[in-house]
This record gives C-alpha cells, sequence and structure tokens, in this order.
C-alpha cells in the first residue's frame, strides 16, 4: 500500500513539474479526488490502491501548486527591484574567477523567507562564513528565467531567488551548532587542498565534499569523465556511494550488520561532505532502502525506493527536476532491481574463484544494472550515452572506492600528523593520475559513445531495450534468462549504425551547419570525409558552443576536423573553443595576426588548449588560401588594427558549389575596404555580421555581393539584434533570411 502511495504522489508531482501548467494544477487535484472515490467501486486490493494512489495523486499536484504559490510567485515579485534587505549565511561562499556566490536564507519583514543565492562581483565579503546575519543591498532576478527560457536548476535545489550584491554590512556573526557540518566541510576541504599535489586536489576535492570547482577548470578531464561514463563518480548524488553499498551486500551480504554498516558509511559521508543539499538527499534515498533490515524487517525494493523519492519530493516537489535526483533514482532502481541477478548469472558462467573474481563480477553487475534506467535520462539530458562506462567502471572504480575512503582516511590524519598524511596523499595521487589517463585514453577513442542527434543512434537505443525485453517474455517457462542473444543482436545493430553514419558521411556534398548558440557564432562545414569550424562562441545561453558543435560533428561520424578558423578572439566568438579541441581532434588552429590587443589571458588559454592537444598553429597576416578535401577557403588579413571587431579574419569559404561569405564582427567601414578589395560577386550565402548589428552588413556589401540567403546567429541579447535595420536591408535585396533565435540549429545542403 505504501507503495501505491508513493508512486502516485511520485508521478502526480513529476506530471506537475514537466507537463501541466501551474493554472492547471488543482483541477488536476480534483480530477485525481473524484478518481479515488471511484476506486470505491472496486473490491480488495485493487480497491486500497486505486483510492491510495488517487489520493495520493491529488496530494501531489495540489502540494505543487502550494509550494509554487508560497515561493516561486514572491520571489518573481522581487525581480527586477533593488532592495535592502537582512540575511542569514548559510554556507561558505564559493570563489569564481570574476565573483563569489553565497547562499543566505532571506529574513525580516515584507520579503519571502526562501534560500536565495546571491552574486558578490565586487567580493565585498570574502571572510564571510555561515550562520553570519547580513544586511545587504541586492538587485533580484529569476530563479526560473534565465535568458528569455525557463530553468529549474535553482528552485530544484531548493533556492527561489537569484541577486546581485551591491552593498552589505555585518550586523553579527553566528557560531551555532546547527552549521556545524558546512565548518567540517570547510576544514576537510582545506586539508585536502593542503596534503594532496595540485593535479590531484581538484578530483579529491569534487569526489569526497562534491565541490566541483577546481574540477570543472580542467576542461579536458570534465568532457573525458562524460564521455567515457565515469562522470558519476564525482557527483554528489551519491551514485558512488551506491556502487560501494552495493559491492558491501553482495560481499557480505544482505544482513543486519551490512546495513548498519553501509548506514554509517552513508552519513559520515553526508557530514564530512558539508551536508550539501544533493549529498543528504542521497543519504535520504540510501538510507530508507537499508532500514528495513536493521529493524529486522524484508525489504520491499519498490516500496523503499518509491518511498524514498516521495520523501524528498514531499520537502521540495521542485527536485523533480533535479538532473542529479533522478539519475541516482535511476541508479540505485538499477543496482538493487538488477545487479544481484546479473551478478548470479555472470558467477555461475565465469571460472576461477578468490576475492579478485568477486570483486570484477561485482564491478562489471553494479555497471551494467546501473546502465538499465540511467541510459535514457543520460541520452535525453546530455545527448549521448558512453559505450565505454562499463569497461571504465572495471578499470577505474576500484580507485575511485580506494580514493573514496582512503582521501578521508589521509585528511584525518592530516589533521593529527601532516607530513604522515601529506606522504599518503602523494600515493594516492598516483591513482588519481591512473584515472586520469584511462578516462582520457577512453573518450579519444573513434565510436566511444553514441549520440542522440544520430537518428540511427536512437532507433539503436530502442532496440536493444526491445530486444532484451521480447527475449524475457518469450524465453521458455522456468529457463533463466540468458542475456546472450540478445546482447549479440544489439552489437551486430550498433555495428550496422556505424557503418550507415560513415556511409552517410561519404555521401555528404557539402553542408553548411550554423549552431544555435545564442548570440555567439559557431559554424561547421563539411563535405565527404573533411570538416572545418569557423568560430566557437556562444553568449546569452546556457550551452558550451564547443559541446553543441563537438555533438554535431560526433553524431555525424566525424572525429577530426581539418581546421578551427577564428575571425576574432571576442568571447562569444571564441570561449568554446577548449572545449571543441578537448572534444574532437583539431589539426589546425587559424587565428588573425594582430591578437596582442587580448590581454586577460584568452590568447594564453587558447595556445596552451592547443598546446595540450598537438594542435597546429597558423597566424593569417596576409591574404591566404586554404584547401580541406574539396573544400576551399579564402582568408582575408585583417584591413586595420584599431577597434577590436576590426582586428579579425573575414573570409569565404567555397562548399558543395556554394560560397559563403563570413565577415565576423567588422562594421561598413570594413566591410567597404573588403569590397574594394576582393570580388565577392558570386557570394551565395552571407553569414550576417555581427549578430545583425545595424553597424555592419552594409549596402555596399549586400549590392557587391548580391547573397540569395542570408543566416543570422543571434538569441537572446540586450542590443536588439538582428536590428530592423538589417532586416529591411536584407528584404529590399531579395535575400532569404534565416534566424537562429527563431529556427535554432540552420543547416543548409550546399551540395543538393
Amino acid at each position: 500500500m505504501l507503495a501505491a502511495f508513493s508512486i502516485g504522489f511520485g508521478i502526480s508531482v513529476f506530471a506537475a513539474h514537466y507537463a501541466l501548467p501551474c493554472c492547471h494544477l488543482m483541477t488536476a487535484a480534483i480530477v485525481a479526488a473524484v478518481t479515488a472515490a471511484c476506486g470505491l467501486l472496486f473490491k480488495g486490493n485493487t480497491r486500497k490502491c486505486i483510492i491510495l494512489a488517487a489520493l495520493a495523486a491529488a496530494i501531489g499536484f495540489a502540494g505543487y501548486k502550494i509550494h509554487y504559490d508560497s515561493t516561486v510567485t514572491p520571489c518573481e515579485a522581487l525581480v527586477g527591484k533593488t532592495l535592502t534587505v537582512d540575511a542569514q549565511v548559510l554556507d561558505y561562499p564559493t570563489n569564481y574567477d570574476n565573483c563569489s556566490r553565497m547562499y543566505v536564507k532571506l529574513t525580516g519583514d515584507d520579503i519571502p523567507h526562501v534560500k536565495a543565492a546571491v552574486y558578490d562581483y565586487d567580493k565585498q565579503l570574502p571572510n564571510v562564513e555561515p550562520g553570519d546575519r547580513l544586511r545587504a543591498t541586492v538587485r533580484f532576478r529569476s530563479a526560473v528565467n534565465k535568458y528569455g527560457e525557463e530553468v529549474d536548476n535553482y528552485i530544484s535545489a531548493d533556492t527561489y531567488t537569484v541577486g546581485n550584491l551591491e552593498q552589505a554590512k555585518m550586523i553579527s556573526h553566528g557560531s551555532s551548532l546547527k552549521f556545524l557540518p558546512q565548518r567540517i566541510g570547510k576544514a576537510l576541504r582545506t586539508q585536502i587542498k593542503s596534503v594532496f599535489p595540485q593535479d590531484a586536489s581538484p578530483f579529491m576535492l569534487a569526489l569526497l565534499t562534491g565541490d566541483r570547482s577546481e574540477y570543472y577548470k580542467d576542461d579536458a578531464l570534465y568532457s573525458a569523465m562524460g564521455v567515457s561514463g565515469l562522470a558519476h563518480a564525482v557527483a554528489i548524488s551519491g551514485m558512488h556511494v551506491s556502487f560501494l553499498v552495493a559491492f558491501l551486500q553482495l560481499v557480505m551480504g544482505k544482513s543486519r550488520r551490512t546495513s548498519v554498516l553501509c548506514l554509517t558509511l552513508i552519513w559520515a559521508f553526508v557530514i564530512m561532505s558539508g551536508s550539501s543539499h544533493s549529498a543528504v538527499r542521497a543519504g535520504i534515498m540510501l538510507s530508507v532502502f537499508l532500514l528495513a533490515p536493521v529493524f529486522g524487517r524484508e525489504s520491499d525494493r519498490t516500496t523503499s525506493l518509491c518511498f524514498a523519492l516521495a520523501l524528498i519530493l514531499a520537502a521540495n516537489p521542485f527536485a523533480a527536476g533535479s538532473v542529479s535526483l533522478q539519475l541516482s533514482f535511476a541508479a540505485m532502481a538499477g543496482i538493487y532491481l538488477f545487479a544481484q541477478p546479473v551478478f548470479d548469472w555472470l558467477n555461475s558462467r565465469l571460472p576461477g574463484k578468490g576475492r579478485l573474481r568477486s570483486y570484477l563480477i561485482g564491478s562489471l553487475s553494479s555497471s551494467l544494472s546501473v546502465t538499465v534506467f540511467s541510459v535514457p535520462l543520460i541520452a535525453v539530458h546530455f545527448g549521448y550515452v558512453s559505450l565505454l562506462m562499463a569497461v571504465t567502471n572495471i578499470l577505474c572504480l576500484w580507485a575511485v572506492s580506494v580514493l573514496f575512503v582512503g582521501g578521508y582516511a589521509v585528511c584525518l590524519i592530516g589533521f593529527a600528523v601532516k607530513p604522515l598524511a601529506v606522504l599518503a596523499a602523494d600515493g594516492l595521487a598516483y591513482l588519481v593520475r591512473y584515472i586520469v589517463f584511462i578516462v582520457k585514453g577512453l573518450a579519444r577513442l573513434p565510436y566511444s559513445a553514441v549520440y542522440t542527434e544520430n537518428l540511427y543512434a536512437v532507433l539503436w537505443l530502442a532496440f536493444v531495450y526491445a530486444a532484451f525485453a521480447l527475449w524475457y517474455f518469450i524465453r521458455i517457462k522456468g529457463k533463466r534468462f540468458n542475456p546472450l542473444i540478445p546482447a549479440a543482436l544489439s552489437l551486430i545493430a550498433l555495428i550496422g549504425v556505424f557503418a550507415q553514419t560513415r556511409a552517410d558521411m561519404l555521401a555528404d556534398n557539402g553542408t553548411l551547419g550554423v549552431m544555435d548558440v545564442g548570440s555567439g557564432q559557431c559554424i561547421a562545414v563539411t563535405e565527404g570525409e573533411h570538416a572545418a569550424v569557423i568560430d566557437c562562441g556562444s553568449r546569452g545561453t546556457m550551452t558550451n558552443a564547443g559541446s553543441e558543435v563537438g555533438q554535431y560533428l560526433l553524431a555525424r561520424g566525424r572525429w577530426e576536423i581539418d581546421c578551427l578558423i577564428l575571425t576574432h578572439l571576442h568571447s562569444d566568438h571564441i570561449n568554446g573553443v577548449v572545449r571543441l579541441m578537448n572534444t574532437v581532434k583539431v589539426d589546425r588552429l587559424i587565428l588573425p595576426e594582430y591578437v596582442g590587443y587580448i590581454e586577460d589571458g584568452v590568447l594564453e588559454e587558447l595556445i596552451a588548449a592547443a598546446h595540450d592537444n598537438h594542435v597546429k598553429l597558423m597566424y593569417i597576416s596576409e591574404n591566404t588560401e586554404y584547401d580541406a578535401g574539396g573544400m576551399s577557403f579564402r582568408l582575408y588579413a585583417p584591413f586595420d588594427k584599431g577597434d577590436k571587431n576590426e582586428r579579425g579574419i573575414m573570409l569565404t569559404a567555397d562548399i558543395g558549389g556554394e560560397s559563403i561569405l563570413i565577415t565576423g564582427d567588422v562594421r561598413g567601414a570594413t566591410e567597404r575596404k573588403l569590397v574594394k578589395a576582393q570580388d565577392l560577386s558570386d557570394t551565395d550565402i552571407l553569414i550576417v555580421g555581427h549578430h545583425g548589428s545595424k553597424y555592419s552588413t552594409s549596402e555596399e556589401l549586400l549590392n557587391e555581393a548580391e547573397p540569395d540567403k542570408a543566416v543570422i546567429s543571434v538569441g537572446y541579447n540586450n542590443y536588439g539584434h538582428p536590428t530592423d535595420e538589417v532586416l529591411k536591408r536584407l528584404t529590399e535585396h531579395g535575400v532569404e533570411i534565416y534566424r537562429t533565435d527563431e529556427s535554432g540549429r540552420i543547416v543548409i545542403n550546399c551540395g543538393d
């Protein structure tokens, strides 16, 4: 009965979050209540299940609506206002390159008493601590809308408003025991940084505390962890604790003693990690499942999992939007429902004895069972599925387990005997380097992942699930399920996916792809086996241009590009370059010669990433022609050395019989110089300059080029791009206009 109630509640909350408009939730609650009443028409357990599930659904719909009206609605009324508020600091600030972020609880009259994320761009409060009380002037902005799109990353973490700190003063310092876990977490983070080598501490910080601010700075590692299927190891969603719990249960059995040991391990981890929201959530989910054996009762896995999820959603219905919660629940469901049967099947068929064999079988069974429910979620949220997850887990999870336990032990030793802890941490650092070596090596392998942009890959995923399900139901009654045949069929189908994808790539006679990267610019051109990317930046969007174009290419079977051309080094044209170089192999990086004006380290970062990825550098100081297979590029050297936009490369790309003109962000004056110096009369497609600024795409350029089509790379912005003046000029010249803000990614087949 508890399972029926929990399932009904969970389904209603997820439906409220993803499917139903908020204005219809009370109607949905009434319908659910009526359905509960109709359950009286049935008898026995069916009656009880219908009534409980429907009542739970009514509570879920109504609870979501009430929670929304008491948190989001009053907080959205603050958007755009600058107010002086009282607040209590909830955790230590997280420092970024240009700001720090702290979480506070708003207090005082006439303001919602909710958790808020406050960004301090002037770093006025560098030494603030949990429990401190502030009086702050804050300019509020939305927690549910960013760049004109709805987001739920804040509210799913129980944060209901966001603001920029303008002024602040300390009212009082706090020392309450309530914030002891946060203080323990800070002490642990400080200890990790002081005992572990510099190259290992970001990984250990992420693994032991969930602080991934340093880990994210190593973009090559971050990308490789995702593609190789090991990202869960540093996600403090409790997924790696689930692996440990499952392994202990497989080796020690599902006894009361094992459950007590696992519960102790889980909550020690929660406290040591600073009791972050995601850590507590993971602790609740795991604990509910483990409590039954402690009290001497048989554990109903389905009931335990569903009840744990219901508890979390009851505390915050918006947690339904948390990707980490969804993956945690999916991983645990897979482990607890399938790990034991998979372990038993492997154990009965693989030869040998001993603990190493048990560990390998346990790791493989846990890794395979995790994928059952998590793979569809990963595909939806991240756009790809690692094919190497099981291999990576077998090679690395033992090291993660040692680092997880050993890391805490080293930190505890460090509080007493620092030199001994440093020595032990140096030894553990070799395991970190081993993991980094493995994941980077595997991520670079062709066919290491399939991408949902590839229709064949989506059909293959559907085929895999259908094959296993069908084979399970048609097996001979009473015989144990044998997965070898559906596994073999899935492998054959996967080979077919790769073969057909390559055939399509070779048949490509020329394609232009303008990525949807907000008010940035990122263009991919392909023909046959060859590919090139022009600019790789985004703005006014949460999309990383390197990830966007990387997945676009990889989904089409392209692991290498001939060249990456950067028209100029403004952020909205280059901030995805490092990610792209860490995602696909780039043969050559082409830059304008006049890049000495970059003073913020951007050029150095690009050159360092190019060096790490063995990318050749080429600077354009004079007009240059560059060929990549059947594609040819005429690169026009910068005309001016004044304004930053004018120091860029302009170019014409001839792809599949179409001539594409790309001018970057230059103004009309520079366009006129280009018109005088070059013959642009064969232009077929124009990439509109500077995202549709009125100062670009001049009459002189349009008169000379006379393009048939124009593509504007534009998105959320405060500049009014594309301007009416540019749209009018293009329309008057009879140009067919394509806009990424209206159509998303623009793909034009040039060879047709």
